[in-house]
């Protein structure tokens, strides 16, 4: 069995200590509490109050919002999941196309959910797969939201990373992708990321504008080009996004 970390423990067991003390702890509280010694538990608190979990205020400590931001991103996450998927079913059943849910990851795109299609050539994608934010009609949805600045800096250590090469993507390119995103809310992947594959993409909001992850309807490309013809997928991905965002509180 591995060895248990003590510094660990005792950092959780005084963390835990605060649902009791709703309106904050003493070091007294907190020592008696957890049975350590208040010097131990001092020394415990002052890190974690450089690190932004606990603040102070006279003689109490209190917990600070940073937990609830790292729960709330987790929350999101799930809800999103649990509300879309009637959204994102509607969507392939009108469309007959494979439906993805994500949500970013760094300077990549990870498959949340995915809604299957009745076609004999479908996506081999899957749930938990991850993708390059940069090469994804979602991926540019989301970052869409971003300054070319901050763009470019994703570009860039895309690069590092082995993401792609610049022979793949030239950034002038992948930024006059991103103003036609940033005008019509749609993001394009036409074999950007695999050949033969074109993805139509939308961002999706929760409160407060914050992106929390996209939409994306995706076939072989020869069947897509007709249908973005034919049956307006373009305004279907955007206004699902809107129903879903809708519903997560934008």
């Amino acid at each position: 069995m591995e060895k248990k970390n003590q510094s660990i423990e005792r950092t959780f067991l005084i963390l835990e200590c605060f649902k009791n003390y709703k309106k904050g702890a003493t070091l007294t509280d907190l020592s008696d509490a957890t049975g350590l010694h208040k010097s131990t538990v001092f020394r415990f608190l002052d890190t974690l109050i450089s690190l932004g979990y606990i603040r102070k205020s006279e003689l109490k400590y209190h917990l600070t919002f940073k937990f609830y931001n790292i729960a709330s991103s987790y929350l999101n996450e799930y809800n999103l999941i649990e509300i879309s998927e009637p959204y994102l079913e509607k969507l392939s059943e009108n469309l007959n196309e494979v439906v993805h849910l994500v949500v970013r990851d760094g300077n990549y795109c990870v498959y949340v959910n995915k809604i299957e299609d009745n076609n004999a050539i479908t996506m081999g994608s899957k749930i938990g797969a991850r993708i390059p934010l940069l090469l994804s009609s979602v991926g540019k949805a989301i970052i869409s939201y971003q300054s070319d600045d901050e763009i470019k800096a994703v570009y860039e250590q895309s690069i590092i990373n082995n993401l792609f090469d610049e022979d793949k993507l030239d950034f002038n390119d992948l930024i006059n992708d991103i103003k036609e995103t940033r005008q019509t809310g749609i993001g394009i992947d036409d074999e950007d990321n695999e050949p033969g594959i074109f993805c139509v993409g939308a961002a999706i909001k929760a409160v407060g504008g914050q992106i929390i992850g996209a939409l994306s309807v995706t076939g072989p490309k020869t069947r897509m080009i007709e249908k973005v013809k034919s049956e307006n997928i373009k305004q279907q991905v955007l206004e699902t996004a809107k129903l879903i965002s809708s519903k997560m509180g934008n």
